[in-house]
């Protein structure tokens, strides 16, 4: 089971980064975003580390899927599970799936990464976020710092 979450979290992590690399590199200034590792690790250029990172989603999702089809219903077989805990199980690997199809469709229809809604977008840098504005008291009063 944790083989199976892992690699439906790990698909959907890349996931996220494919769609948001622009987002969060240009725009963000952020360097945590797995195209970038791969491609800083590798020496590459950004669509060799985006295919990389694609070859990678498809490796965790083979995994998920092998888990799912041989590795669980072998685990059942030897748990003598009953039909209850087999339905279970089934229900939750089906959950994982939706889950993973929910993130790809998510991602897919929203606007967040179209490049129309980055161009207003701009990284500040320093903390943001609930809590962090007086750090930038400065720039808020229209002062620079000293």
């Amino acid at each position: 089971m944790t083989a199976m979450v892992a690699a439906a979290n790990d698909y959907c992590c890349m996931l996220n980064d494919l769609f948001s690399y622009q987002k969060e590199i240009e725009y963000e200034g952020e360097l945590h975003n797995m195209v970038l590792v791969v491609q800083t690790f590798f020496d590459c250029d950004l669509p060799r580390a985006a295919e990389l990172v694609g070859s990678l989603m498809t490796a965790r999702m083979r995994q998920f899927q092998k888990v799912a089809e041989l590795d669980l219903p072998a685990l059942l077989d030897d748990m003598d599970a009953d039909a209850r805990l087999r339905a279970s199980v089934a229900d939750y690997v089906a959950e994982l799936g939706d889950w993973m199809a929910a993130i790809l469709r998510w991602h897919r229809e929203c606007r967040r990464y179209d490049e129309a809604t980055l161009k207003g977008a701009r990284w500040v840098p320093g903390p943001t976020g609930l809590g962090t504005a007086g750090t930038r008291i400065g720039t808020l009063l229209g002062r620079t710092a000293s």
